[in-house]
């Protein structure tokens, strides 16, 4: 093939698709222009199901890539107005299933998105609404490079949870049976109680976050196993992170109330929380909570179990009236909800 000679172009219009699980394929236009050095793919606006895509592409070694299997390279432009990953995961999730009892690992590759080993892609993305799981994200825009079966995201940078978010990483399935993700996070005003309704990893690592009330920025690093459904495996991640709020509230958090009763209500205005994650469990450095005129100093980690061990110290303020005793010790235990 290296010496055959053909170019030209094709044009689309109006094209419809119907595939086997898969929602409904409609082109509405491309212009495809060839040589054999490379396939040019412009003016491309298609829609699945309810999903949009606009792309600009330039494709080399396509011809190897079909014949011999050999690496396909490529630029991509792509834009879109409404992108629901779930339509393709449920898709992708169900046709593993059935075949899931004839073969003992294939639930180790349910529902996974599998990066292919032979492409070597530069893509540019500006998406205006993403939805994944739970999760919405608005005004997508960054880098990726796809090669050697792993998506590097660089600048990606997306409206969630009330705040924003700029991730710079990689997804891998290197190892199909268990794919990694790794990625720095810089969070700017994310809400608390959407970060809890969003993600299952805040419900199992961080439930306290349910009955804050606030907004939180900072930074998360994380390495983690994916699931078949390409959630973390929370008992294989490790990472560290800062985070930090201001005007801060709190409610029904069963020990800090039982703390406030004896004392007084809880009064937070600002709060910074450094903090690992290592084998199930959120480890944090010591921080301050003032309630009222006590300052509160805690330290401790919570766990997947959803157990709590923390230790900490409260300062009586002068208006005591005790001078000997200025400090009390104090120990958290239990779980969250006991």
């Amino acid at each position: 093939y290296d010496n055959m000679k053909a170019s030209g172009t094709i044009g689309l219009t109006n094209m419809k698709l119907k595939m086997q699980d898969m929602p409904d394929v409609d082109i509405k236009k491309s212009l495809f222009t060839f040589t054999p050095k490379y396939l040019q793919l412009s003016e491309t606006t298609v829609n699945i199901g309810k999903n949009d895509i606009t792309a600009d592409s330039r494709f080399e070694n396509y011809i190897g890539y079909a014949l011999k299997g050999t690496t396909l390279k490529g630029t991509l432009n792509i834009h879109s107005n409404y992108f629901n990953l779930n339509d393709f995961m449920t898709a992708s999730a169900d046709s593993v299933a059935t075949t899931e009892a004839a073969a003992t690992d294939s639930t180790a590759i349910a529902g996974v998105i599998e990066v292919p080993r032979n492409i070597d892609f530069q893509m540019d993305a500006n998406l205006k609404q993403v939805l994944f799981d739970k999760m919405t994200f608005n005004n997508m825009n960054g880098k990726l490079v796809v090669k050697d079966g792993k998506v590097d995201m660089k600048n990606l940078s997306m409206g969630t949870m009330g705040g924003n978010v700029v991730m710079n990483g990689y997804y891998s399935t290197a190892n199909a049976k268990k794919p990694e993700m790794k990625a720095g996070f810089k969070l700017s005003d994310i809400s608390f109680s959407q970060a809890y309704k969003e993600l299952d990893m805040v419900q199992q690592l961080a439930p306290i976050f349910e009955n804050l009330k606030g907004n939180f920025s900072g930074s998360i690093n994380v390495l983690t196993d994916l699931d078949a459904a390409m959630s973390p495996v929370l008992e294989t991640m490790q990472g560290d992170g800062s985070l930090s709020t201001r005007d801060l509230s709190l409610s029904g958090v069963k020990a800090i109330d039982q703390i406030a009763d004896a004392i007084s209500q809880p009064s937070l205005k600002e709060m910074k929380l450094d903090f690992t994650i290592k084998d199930g469990r959120v480890e944090t450095k010591p921080f301050d909570i003032k309630m009222g005129d006590y300052n509160l100093n805690l330290s401790g980690s919570t766990g997947l179990d959803q157990t709590i061990d923390y230790s900490g110290k409260i300062k009586l303020p002068a208006s005591t009236g005790i001078s000997k005793l200025m400090t009390l010790d104090l120990k958290i235990g239990g779980s969250f909800t006991s």
